[in-house]
């Protein structure tokens, strides 16, 4: 399939189903597609959503397409690789015309060669190619999605691509320009300081964000378009002028400036080396350019997390870029060296040497984790189990401490990949059978995550069926107790209503657990919940507020149905409701909400 030829209809066709192109289709029309490349080669594009940020990759070559996302989709095109194919068809949704459907199937229908009237046809044939070259350009100037339908005919020479209908510039002028936007922002980071707002931090957020909303902002946008008309040597000089003027204003001054213009000007600076079709040494020292910003303490912001690796991942398309990268980062102090190491392994096939980097480097449970996963892809479960089962045992000889982290993220995120390691052999172990170490790994998630009630429902399937549930009872009840709602929580699962009606009136467990014992015990113990909703509705009564006696009468209807169609004793709702109005009596509005009951 031709990108150049491609249709509505083709795109319809290759989504999964109609439900995604629509998806796709409105993910256009948002104009959620970003940094949208098109060369002979194929497509590159950026999708910026609420869910997250993805990149989109389409290959085109025997007459077929190849697409790549990196969503979570697991089908075979999903609604962001639709978006940019469409972006390729109807091009920026923000031109004048052109993003229209109807609009666009109209031009193409007019413009075909049965609907061209024969007297346009013989005029058009009669033209010198001059007059009918001006006369298109004429044409597009007005209707600029016409260009774009023109140039996706026709295949263009990178040096062509390069030269777009915008003002000439310079290298030297844009590079001018990034340094009024550092400077600019600066000096708009110094004014805001020197604001008295720091009192009321909300008031003062809320205050810049809306300023923020109405006031002209400086940004690189335009600076990168026009980098792009520029011969790629100088693209490179101007992209890299936007990292060495961040890292100046974050050493020098301690902000960093431009998170989001960094990585974009990284990203065009790879992009850029890879249609220079450099190889060895000259491609190497772009490499090692990249690599040495690992050595920048600005990069070890988390605004710029993983923005190093990405640049490398761009840049290195090549056996040999892999196995000259591993040696940069194998003299690398970086922490994070020694999982791209592994990366680059996994990428080249070289499973011999992955292994042997990887096994001689698991430090935190991330790295187990991933060791695990090729395990499993192997189909080697015994080695998936053995590997999870070494961080479980090296974390019960020392356990994560909280001083030892430089970050609380990395403490955290440590935390969080431990939990997801339990929770991996748990179900390996369910899935063999093995209720002993099914029993060990669930006891195990409790000492970790605390109680849950789902929890406690697999705890009590396997304990009770190893005959250990009176032993492991006990400590469930005793993590449970440190929070009434879950010590309530267990009452009702376990269906001991008198102990849940004892703890809400013997404890202040809070309206909203005590409705909930209130609702779960009705059927069962009527007059434990008659007693917990009494106390509900006078809650809300002493309120004294109109919507206060609307609660209370709410309730109090659900008192009357427990009264009539439970204990079936309408006298006994009579004398409550009676009793209740004549008390407040001097309670216009409160009798005002009961009058219906």
């Amino acid at each position: 399939m031709n990108l150049n030829k491609l249709t509505v209809q083709d795109i319809q066709e290759l989504a999964d189903n109609p439900t995604i192109f629509d998806q796709g289709q409105l993910c256009y029309e948002r104009k959620s597609v970003d940094q949208f490349y098109l060369s002979g080669k194929g497509i590159t594009a950026k999708i910026q959503t609420k869910q997250g940020n993805y990149s989109v990759e389409v290959r085109t070559g025997g007459g077929t397409l190849t697409m790549n996302c990196t969503c979570a989709y697991e089908g075979a095109v999903c609604d962001h690789r639709v978006a940019v194919l469409l972006y390729a068809i109807y091009g920026d949704p923000d031109d004048p015309v052109g993003n229209d459907e109807d609009e666009m199937e109209a031009i193409a229908e007019d413009s075909s060669p049965t609907s061209t009237p024969d007297a346009l046809e013989v005029a058009l044939r009669g033209m010198g190619v001059d007059e009918l070259v001006k006369m298109v350009l004429q044409f597009v100037e007005e209707f600029p999605e016409v260009r774009h339908l023109l140039l996706s005919q026709v295949n263009l020479s990178p040096d062509i691509r390069q030269k777009k209908s915008t003002p000439n510039v310079t290298a030297k002028e844009l590079k001018k320009e990034i340094k009024n936007f550092f400077e600019w922002t600066y000096q708009k980071l110094i004014e805001e300081e020197e604001e008295d707002y720091y009192d009321d931090s909300y008031y003062y957020d809320d205050y810049y964000e809306e300023e923020d909303e109405n006031e002209d902002k400086l940004d690189l946008d335009e600076v990168f378009e026009l980098a792009e008309t520029l011969n790629l040597r100088d693209q490179l000089d101007v992209f890299w002028s936007v990292v060495t003027w961040a890292n100046h204003y974050f050493v020098e001054e301690e902000y960093l400036i431009g998170d989001e213009e960094i990585t974009q000007a990284l990203e065009r600076f790879a992009r850029v080396v890879l249609a220079l079709e450099e190889s060895g040494t000259q491609k190497q020292l772009y490499i090692n350019s990249v690599v040495a910003l690992l050595d920048w303490e600005m990069f070890q912001s988390d605004e710029l997390d993983g923005v190093i690796k990405d640049t490398l991942d761009i840049l290195c398309t090549t056996q040999e870029d892999y196995h000259y990268l591993i040696k940069q980062l194998e003299g690398c102090y970086h922490e994070d060296a020694v999982d791209w190491i592994a990366d680059c392994y996994r990428r080249l096939g070289d499973e011999k040497n992955y292994l042997r980097w990887r096994e001689s480097n698991l430090i935190r449970p991330y790295q187990y984790l991933e060791l695990a996963s090729y395990w499993q892809e192997q189909g080697k479960l015994e080695k998936y189990r053995g590997t999870l089962e070494r961080w479980v045992s090296m974390y019960n000889l020392d356990k994560l401490d909280r001083d030892d982290y430089g970050s609380l993220q990395d403490y955290y995120t440590d935390r969080n990949h431990h939990q997801i390691i339990l929770s991996k052999l748990s179900d390996f172990y369910q899935e063999k059978g093995d209720s002993e170490n099914h029993y060990r790994m669930l006891m195990l998630r409790l000492e970790e995550n605390g109680y849950s009630l789902d929890l406690y429902q697999q705890i009590k399937e396997v304990a009770t069926g190893l005959k250990r549930w009176s032993l492991a009872q006990p400590r469930l009840l005793e993590l449970a107790s440190t929070n009434l709602d879950w010590l309530a929580e267990i009452y009702l699962y376990e269906q001991e209503w008198d102990k849940a009606i004892a703890l809400s009136q013997n404890s202040n467990c809070g309206q909203f657990t005590d409705l909930n014992i209130a609702k779960a015990v009705k059927e069962h113990r009527p007059e434990g919940a008659i007693a917990i909703y009494e106390k509900v509705v006078m809650q809300y009564i002493k309120g004294k507020t109109r919507s206060n006696y609307q609660t209370a009468a709410m309730y109090a209807e659900t008192l009357k149905s427990i009264y009539l169609d439970i204990v079936k004793d309408a006298s006994l709702w009579q004398r409550y409701i009676d009793k209740l109005r004549q008390t407040y009596r001097g309670y216009p509005a409160l009798q005002d909400e009961f009058k219906g009951l």
